[in-house]
């Protein structure tokens, strides 16, 4: 049914089925709302990617519309067990994923949702249920809506049919349409802990390769991200995340001729389909940390410090509008990349000594 698909899930043994870990202020919550029958049109799942947000949904809308779960258990008896292992082994037809294709001609996801998309999820969710359960639909992620998509789905969300139930999840809630904002109930996730990362990486990887990833550096970088985190079993990768990370160490001297050798013996990271793992995406990730003080540079003082951070979040923010603009009119990425280091060597050039 779902192709392709990247879930921040581990693997039990329960014939296969999904259990989630972390998060249990938001769980707690959305367990409440299943209980006390307040479950709104439209849940808005939003926060950092590749931390659990789409698998939540899914656990939850399995819960939901399974018919026979319901005929056995009413919703006031629903469990925390049930929403992070749900005890259902077959997919419902009651749940409807919406996201960007795959082009298997291309070998590549669409770039958007597009309003075919969405007119054919509004097809299947005006078909009536055959029992009483609820259907769900998943909308994994928002941002990825053009402009028609979000406002053929805004209109399903005006006018909801009954016992239907909307997840728009989003790695950035500020690009979501003002209007399908307002008509969501928001719930705010946040990146996982060291011990949910651990526990999570139990289904995966092997005997002492967690400390491995710890001992790289890897827990910092991944964000609390899972998905972010299965990047560095990529050998090629971390000495890639690592060479990135020695340009900013540089600063303020930003050295374009390391840059340009870098990138002459990586040039399938500068146009990576994962964004992760792109040379823009490592950069940003980067820029996070420099913002976050999870980077030290040679040049940090107690008096420039807290002005480094609010110029590394400025960056931030500056390049991933650059990088946006860039997908959105194709932009050659080795250009965009050199622009991107540009900018920021331009940002620090103060610091330098004369």
């Amino acid at each position: 049914m779902i192709e392709k698909q990247n879930h921040t899930l581990a693997t039990s043994s329960n014939g296969g089925a999904s259990f989630l870990f972390g998060h249990k202020e938001q769980v707690a919550f959305i367990l409440n709302c299943i209980k006390t029958n307040q479950i709104p049109n439209a849940w808005l799942f939003h926060g950092p990617a590749g931390i659990g947000k789409a698998s939540l949904a899914l656990n939850v809308a399995k819960a939901l519309s399974s018919g026979g779960f319901l005929k056995n258990r009413s919703l006031s008896h629903i469990s925390e067990k049930d929403i992070r292992d749900p005890y259902v082994s077959t997919w419902s037809n009651n749940i409807f994923f919406c996201k960007r294709k795959w082009d298997d001609k291309k070998k590549l996801f669409q770039k958007n949702i597009s309003i075919d998309d969405i007119r054919e999820l509004r097809r299947k969710v005006s078909l009536s249920s055959t029992d009483n359960s609820y259907k769900v639909c998943i909308v994994d992620t928002t941002e990825d809506l053009n402009l028609s998509a979000s406002n053929s789905l805004l209109k399903i969300l005006e006018e909801p049919p009954k016992k239907t139930l909307f997840i728009l999840v989003s790695n950035n809630k500020q690009s979501i349409l003002p209007t399908i904002f307002s008509r969501c109930q928001k719930i705010a996730f946040q990146r996982l802990s060291e011990g949910d990362l651990r526990n999570i990486s139990m289904g995966f990887l092997k005997e002492n390769q967690f400390e491995q990833l710890k001992k790289y550096g890897a827990l910092t970088s991944c964000e609390g991200s899972v998905r972010k985190l299965l990047n560095f079993l990529d050998k090629d990768f971390i000495e890639f995340f690592n060479g990135m990370k020695g340009l900013l160490l540089d600063l303020p001297n930003l050295d374009r001729r390391k840059a340009i050798k870098l990138l002459a013996v990586n040039k399938k990271y500068l146009a990576y389909d994962d964004p992760d793992k792109s040379s823009l995406g490592v950069l940003l990730r980067l820029l996070a940390s420099l913002a976050k003080n999870e980077i030290d540079l040679v040049f940090n003082s107690k008096l420039v410090t807290e002005e480094i951070h609010l110029i590394a979040a400025h960056l931030y923010a500056q390049i991933s509008l650059l990088r946006h603009q860039s997908m959105e009119y194709n932009i050659d990425a080795k250009k965009v990349l050199f622009l991107a280091l540009n900018i920021i060597d331009l940002a620090f050039a103060k610091y330098r000594k004369e």
